[in-house]
């Protein structure tokens, strides 16, 4: 399977079904009157994150993911079923955006968001009867579900991020500290995808898990070769582990690895030094090393020599940052957006002519009146009444046969 680590796609959540007309015609029940159900609500368009994943590859050609409408509601007071959610399964680590920027970070198996609501249904004619209005032949419409254009971004979760240039052999390290096996080979080329390993032995007093990260070359936080796609593995490791190759100018590794991770806002985070492939040096050379890398590790990938002790060095960063973390009672930086209405009220305001008439409740009314029913719209004209909205629009100058909108609904006023 391919590793894919971001997917855009529509999600449409399903409308609710309509209300229905109908009344009780049971023999001896001369007076059985309406008994018209209400509508099901639509589904919703749910996310999970599930350890099973590490790919976003099987969404990656998906342009629209719909869930079911409600159905229509029926007589003798008969509410129609409700839409299936459509949920979808993501790996562990996936953030989701949508136009207004982050949405939801499902960062914890188990994790949900619901991206798009399902329309509430209808109410049956049977919902409408009073003691003035014995016999109503109006119901209302489903609401259409929420619908928007979702994209989803995975980064990889792991305790230790190896950061270096291309070809440090960050690849090779991970095999020799782990139980990973990623492909290595002697080729210039950098990892092009997050490879996670588990070290849980060999003087690592703590399972933790180590990714290797694709490389990082000058420019990446500007876009730059792999650039974003680097950035945001690293943003998700607890420690950075720089893996300089000390065989070819290890100075200018560093400054550019640091320089990179400060224009991108990650120099805050800890970090360890590793200086690979000793083996190729000699000795003058590891101790001109120790003098200019003061703490840095000196580890061969490829003889072994150094990594049990880097490994301890690794397990005891993430033991102090485990604990600062603890002591400082970090609040969790995941954002799960809730959508409240953003007026409740009502506000009319003129535009070109037309009378816009502002207010979430209204907008749905609007929304579930059936047009094409001559009962329906005096209803809605009699709740415009009752809700004072009619004097507000006279207030605000309308006029008879002035176009007022509410939604995108319009009408002309009377």
């Amino acid at each position: 399977m391919q590793f894919i680590d971001e997917a855009r796609f529509i999600v449409r959540a399903g409308r609710g079904g309509d209300g229905s007309v109908s009344f009780n015609r049971e023999k001896y029940k001369p007076r059985g009157g309406p008994d018209g159900g209400r509508g099901g609500d639509g589904g919703s368009v749910i996310l999970r994150a599930t350890e099973d994943l590490s790919t976003l590859e099987y969404l990656a050609h998906r342009n629209l993911v719909a869930s079911e409408r409600g159905r229509h509601g029926s007589g003798n007071n008969r509410s129609g079923e409700r839409g299936e959610d459509v949920t979808i399964e993501v790996p562990v680590g996936t953030m989701v955006f949508d136009e207004s920027g982050l949405f939801a970070d499902l960062a914890a198996p188990g994790d949900e968001v619901t991206v798009a609501r399902g329309g509430e249904g209808g109410k049956g004619n049977g919902s409408f009867a009073t003691s003035t209005r014995q016999a109503p032949k109006f119901r209302e419409r489903g609401l259409p579900g929420e619908e928007r254009e979702v994209r989803l971004e995975l980064r990889v979760l792991s305790d230790v991020g190896l950061v270096g240039l291309p070809n440090a052999g960050k690849s090779s390290l991970l095999a020799a500290l782990s139980a990973a096996r990623p492909r290595v080979g002697d080729y210039p080329f950098t990892t092009l995808t997050p490879k996670l390993g588990v070290v849980e032995e060999r003087g690592a007093p703590n399972p933790y898990v180590v990714a290797d990260i694709p490389g990082l070359i000058s420019g990446a936080s500007e876009g730059r070769g792999l650039g974003n796609r680097f950035l945001r593995h690293v943003a998700r490791a607890r420690v950075l582990a720089l893996i300089l190759d000390a065989s070819e100018n290890p100075e200018g590794a560093q400054s550019t690895l640091l320089a990179e991770l400060h224009a991108a806002r990650l120099s805050g985070k800890p970090y360890v030094t590793a200086l690979n492939k000793i083996d190729l040096l000699d000795e003058e050379l590891r101790g001109y090393l120790r003098e200019t890398f003061p703490g840095a590790a000196l580890i061969s990938a490829e003889s072994g020599e150094g990594v049990a002790e880097f490994q301890r060095m690794l397990a005891a960063k993430l033991d102090e940052v485990r604990g600062s973390e603890s002591a400082e009672a970090m609040p969790d930086g995941r954002e799960h957006r809730v959508y409240r209405p953003t007026w409740k009220g009502l506000r009319i305001e003129e535009e070109d002519g037309v009378y816009v008439i502002l207010g979430e409740e209204l907008e749905r009314l609007a929304l579930k009146t059936d047009w094409g029913n001559e009962e329906g719209v005096e209803y809605f004209a009699r709740e415009l009444e009752r809700r004072g909205v009619v004097t507000a629009l006279r207030r605000a100058g309308a006029e008879t046969g002035d176009e007022v909108r509410v939604g995108e609904t319009v009408f002309d006023f009377k």
